[in-house]
């Protein structure tokens, strides 16, 4: 006879957490580490380096915990760019105070709602017009450069057609006259 953890996914019901363990002996090269905790039993405690095994019995908890160590989630172009190319018109202190209300891309402020806007304060449109005005110049000055290297590809082949049209003359070679 099955036991009701056989049959109900027992690992569902625990506590499992994903970590790097920065302490000890592991300073210089952090390790990654699992705690595995049963709800209510305080006693009941596994903690331990990730084996093979823990990521494919926690592969949910796994993800989880790696999405939220990488900025693999971010698509756009950082505000941190954007204060690089343009410092005169993004400063430093209006980056960290988009940081902290956790726009991390242009693109999430130049698509931001009026209600998302109220929050960073005065200004903030003119800020969302700014990052829109960016947003089209860089797209431009990629499109641009684009275009110029397609015209130079284009010149290119043009050149080579030429050379060859020149050298190749069209029909059939003569045949040689046999005068004896």
């Amino acid at each position: 006879m099955a036991l009701d953890s056989d049959i109900h996914n027992a690992d569902s019901h625990l506590h499992v957490e994903f970590y790097l363990n920065k302490d000890g002996e592991f300073k210089a090269n952090p390790k990654e580490f699992v705690r595995i905790i049963v709800p209510g039993d305080k006693t009941n405690v596994v903690d331990q380096p990730v084996r093979e095994d823990h990521k494919e019995r926690f592969p949910r908890q796994y993800l989880y915990w790696k999405m939220q160590n990488t900025d693999a989630s971010v698509i756009g172009t950082p505000l941190s760019q954007w204060h690089a190319d343009a410092s005169e018109e993004f400063n430093s202190h209006q980056m960290a105070e988009l940081q902290i209300l956790k726009f991390q891309t242009v693109e999430q402020l130049a698509t931001a709602t009026d209600a998302q806007l109220q929050r960073v304060g005065m200004g903030a449109s003119g800020l969302r017009e700014k990052a829109r005005l960016y947003l089209t110049n860089k797209n431009k000055s990629q499109s641009d450069t684009e275009l110029e290297e397609t015209r130079a590809q284009l010149k290119q082949l043009q050149e080579q057609i030429a050379m060859l049209m020149e050298t190749r003359k069209p029909g059939r070679p003569r045949k040689e006259s046999e005068a004896a």
